[in-house]
Parts: structure tokens; C-alpha cells; sequence
């Protein structure tokens, strides 16, 4: 995979397929060989698409002090700028999406549209689930399990369905095996991790302008650090001054996985359509 300089770091991406530009910004530690190849396959039919690895992830460098969500969105802006040289849509999954919403605030005339995937957009007003810091449990949990262990449970449990995962066991392996392989060091993954947690633009909603497909699984309910993100979806969808809301049925976070081609239609039909 190529790589390119942006930011004082060395970004490893891909590009695949032909037509509009579409860069694909990938959840917390997720690199970019993560994303599902029949929604990739699906989605590079009509669209050029890049996929990219955060910083430390994958093949990509990483860097001294915390990370934050608005550094990330500045990697990926670089990557557009150098890559593509032209605006481009963006679909960001999860913290990828809390990337996506910094994208389009601080370079809007490099987003064209955003698609936010079962994602949030920071403590919401009249709640107390969210946590600011390393969520207690999600450390209990790690040092109880261990870092593979807890990565491959987390998966199972929030990405996919129970019947989906006794049905179709390998392609939960499948995305264990490409996530894990690419993986970023513990050290790495927690600084992904509290820069989602501190991530908060409930105050700027209102100034992204760009029109925004809102996407997420009716079964995606799981109370985790960051609160529900199917609450957190549909607050997006109300606070979003040209906001699409679309609940795709019995999905949980894992839709673009567990339902590549209905999110990919999903997201191609908004695409030529917004």
C-alpha cells in the first residue's frame, strides 16, 4: 500500500474503483483493511473510494501525545487534499464518524456530504452515560480478558447479531483476523479510545452545513462509554440542519458488516440522490 505525508506523519492508504471521490473513515483503532470487501467491492462500482489506516494502525505511523478526534479529521483532510486533490463524501463509522463531523466543520469545502454511521456526537444534553475518560469497565474488561480476547468479544457481541454470528461464524472471524493483523499496538488503541470519549460537538451540529445521511442499526442500543448509538443517531438526525435518517432493521453496530450490500445501497442510493 502506498503512503503519503500528512501532518508529520507517514499515512498508508488505497484506492480503488472509478467515479465521484469517497473516503471511508474507519472507527476506533480500525485500519483500513478492516472494512468488509463486498462493501467495498459494491461501493467502488460507482466511486472511487479510499480507505486509509489511522495513525497507529496498520502500516501507518504513529505519533508522540494523545490523539483527539479533530487530528484524526486533519489526517484525512491531508489524505484528500493529496490523494484526490478535489472534495470528496465521506463516510465515517463510528469514531470515524465523530472524524467525519470535524472534517466537515473545519474544511467544509472539502466535504461534499457526510454519511454517519452508528455514530454520536459527544455527551448528550440530559445525560449522564457518557464518559469523558477510559471507560472503567471497558479497562476492567481488557486487563481481565486481555487485549485479543477482549477485542474478538467485542466484536461478537456489539458488532453482530446472535443469529447472524451462529449463521455466518466466519465472517466474525473474518473481521477479528483483519482487524487483528493490522492491529495497533495497546498503547495506540487507548489513545484511540479517549480520543473518541472526549470527542464532543453537540454545540457545533448546527454549523455543518453539508447535507448528512444519518445511518444505523435498529438493534445498535448497547449503553456503551459513549451512551447509545442509536440515541446518539437519532440526536444527530433532529440537531443536523439537513440531516437523513435511515434505521436499517435488526442491525447492530456491525451493519456494514453483517449487511454490506444493504449498506452499500443504502449509502449509494443517498449518494446519487442527496
Amino acid at each position: 500500500m502506498p503512503k503519503v505525508r500528512v501532518n508529520g506523519v507517514d499515512l498508508s492508504y488505497e484506492v480503488r474503483g472509478s467515479g465521484p471521490p469517497v473516503v471511508l473513515v474507519a472507527g476506533t483503532g480500525y485500519p483500513g483493511a478492516s472494512w468488509p470487501a463486498r462493501f467495498l467491492d459494491a461501493l467502488s462500482r460507482a466511486h472511487r473510494v479510499l480507505t486509509f489506516d489511522h495513525r497507529g494502525t496498520g502500516a501507518s505511523q504513529d505519533s508522540d501525545g494523545p490523539y483527539s478526534t479533530r487530528m484524526l479529521a486533519e489526517d484525512a483532510l491531508g489524505l484528500v487534499d493529496r490523494v484526490f486533490g478535489t472534495s470528496a463524501d465521506v463516510v465515517g463509522h463510528s469514531m470515524g464518524g465523530r472524524v467525519a463531523q470535524w472534517m466537515a466543520l473545519d474544511a467544509p469545502a472539502s466535504v461534499r456530504s457526510l454519511v454517519l454511521a452508528a455514530t454520536g456526537a459527544g455527551p448528550l444534553p440530559g445525560t449522564s452515560r457518557h464518559e469523558t475518560g477510559l471507560p472503567p469497565a471497558t479497562v476492567e474488561r481488557m486487563v481481565e480478558a486481555g487485549y485479543e480476547r477482549f477485542i474478538r468479544d467485542s466484536q461478537r457481541n456489539h458488532f453482530f447479531t446472535d443469529s447472524f454470528a451462529g449463521q455466518r461464524p466466519e465472517e466474525v472471524d473474518r473481521l477479528f483476523s483483519s482487524w487483528w493483523s493490522h492491529r495497533p499496538s495497546l498503547r495506540c488503541y487507548l489513545k484511540h479510545v479517549l480520543a473518541r470519549q472526549q470527542h464532543d460537538t453537540v454545540a457545533r451540529l448546527t454549523d455543518i452545513r453539508q447535507p448528512a445521511l444519518v445511518l444505523v442499526g435498529e438493534a445498535d442500543t448497547a449503553l456503551m462509554g459513549t451512551y447509545s448509538h442509536l440515541e446518539q443517531s437519532h440526536y444527530l438526525a433532529t440537531a443536523l440542519p439537513r440531516a437523513t435518517l435511515k434505521v436499517l432493521p435488526g442491525l447492530k453496530h456491525g451493519l456494514f458488516w453483517e449487511a454490506p450490500r444493504e449498506s452499500a445501497r443504502a449509502v449509494m442510493s443517498w449518494l446519487e440522490h442527496r
